[in-house]
């Protein structure tokens, strides 16, 4: 297996054992769509040159949300088929973070759910592998 395989291998099984890991109280959870959307807004706003916070809390969150998007990019042609995503050449983090924000705001509902497993869904639903 070559090395960056065998490193996907491993960054796919620490986000199963995270996604299955999930506490049935997501509302007040640090992984939900609902804590961690703002940051990606914040995100999205810095990448387009308009004002952002500089507190450090809120730059680790735009971090955390940023590399959630980030790696699974990287992995998310390992997934399952029926999870599986083929973002086209070319796409950059901020496509990817702008499909994943859409799709969660479009399902009001479901912020309370894990924002890995929603982005996941969000970029199978834009870009599945054909």
């Amino acid at each position: 297996m070559r090395r960056r395989d065998a490193a996907a291998v491993l960054v796919l099984g620490l986000l199963a054992a995270a996604l299955l890991a999930q506490n049935a109280d997501a509302q007040s959870d640090r992984t939900s769509a609902n804590y961690l959307l703002p940051a990606c807004h914040e995100w999205i706003a810095l990448s387009e040159g308009r004002a952002g916070s500089v507190n450090p809390s809120a730059a680790l969150n735009r971090g955390y949300c940023s590399g959630i998007v980030y790696g699974l990019t990287y992995v998310s042609e390992l997934l399952p088929p029926h999870l599986r995503s083929c973002p086209p050449k070319g796409s950059t983090r901020g496509q990817t973070l702008r499909v994943v924000v859409a799709y969660i705001e479009r399902r009001p509902e479901r912020m309370h759910e894990d924002f890995g497993s929603l982005a996941i869904e969000a970029m199978h639903e834009a870009w599945p592998c054909k």
